[in-house]
């Protein structure tokens, strides 16, 4: 069982990782490590989702042209 020990035998972090989130004045979604980077990543996504649906709405409202 020496083998597995590492992955349970652990030291628990939750109280600082409790005091770092409590303590930031930054919105909820950027208080995490990489939080800038998840809400870049979604923002692009969705603006190319919106971007796409309005493209292809245009499309189908200009019709063909022959």
């Amino acid at each position: 069982m020496a083998l597995l020990t590492p992955l349970y035998n652990l030291p628990n972090h939750v109280i600082e990782k409790q005091k770092h989130y409590q303590n930031s004045h930054k919105p909820i979604m950027l208080r995490g490590p990489r939080g800038r980077l998840y809400v870049g990543v979604y923002g692009v996504a969705f603006t190319a989702g919106v971007a796409g649906t309005v493209f292809s709405l245009y499309q189908l409202v200009k019709g063909k042209q022959d």
